[in-house]
């Protein structure tokens, strides 16, 4: 028998990128990595907009979260990659599940880590066992343009080095009914 302990889901659909209006967009070099995004700024997005993503992550979630619950959008910003931009590894404290929705690229650049990432390098370092698929770290995410990817705000990930994207992310919270 085998059971797969403390599985972490992230789920993957198509999304019409141009029912998402973001306005009043100011962006500013954020992070370390100064990608240029609007992050922290005063986003508007139009109720339209917020119901057509909400929708869809709800339709997703619906899969797994059987309980009546409610879904809430509590930020939304805009990452335009320009030349060799990254994000440097990071979660989304005081969030149920976030999202990346690909609006402009050639190749999703997004990386998730293991929870269990440090501890499982503590234990195998050097050892031929890190490196087999029953440890994997990492897991670099194929969603291509007009697609979202949801996932746990806890879920650590990142964004490789690339040119020329733009991505739309924001938070969720579920709030029971």
């Amino acid at each position: 028998m085998k059971l797969n302990l403390f599985s972490i889901p992230i789920y993957i659909s198509n999304i019409d990128v141009d029912k998402i209006k973001i306005k009043n967009i100011k962006v500013k070099n954020q992070w370390l990595s100064e990608t240029e995004s609007s992050h922290g700024c005063l986003n508007e997005i139009t109720e339209d907009s917020k119901a057509h993503i909400l929708q869809t992550i709800v339709k997703l979630l619906n899969h797994d979260i059987q309980t009546p619950y409610k879904l809430a959008l509590t930020s939304i910003w805009q990452n335009n990659y320009k030349e060799n931009d990254y994000q440097e590894r990071h979660c989304h404290p005081g969030s149920h599940f976030s999202f990346i929705i690909y609006k402009k690229i050639k190749e999703s650049n997004t990386v998730f880590f293991n929870p269990s990432f440090s501890l499982i390098q503590s234990y195998y370092y050097g050892s031929p066992l890190l490196n087999l698929p029953l440890f994997k770290n990492i897991f670099k995410v194929e969603c291509r343009e007009g697609q979202i990817v949801v996932f746990p705000s806890f879920l650590e990930h990142m964004v490789l080095k690339h040119s020329n994207s733009v991505t739309i992310a924001g938070n969720t919270i579920v709030v029971k009914k």
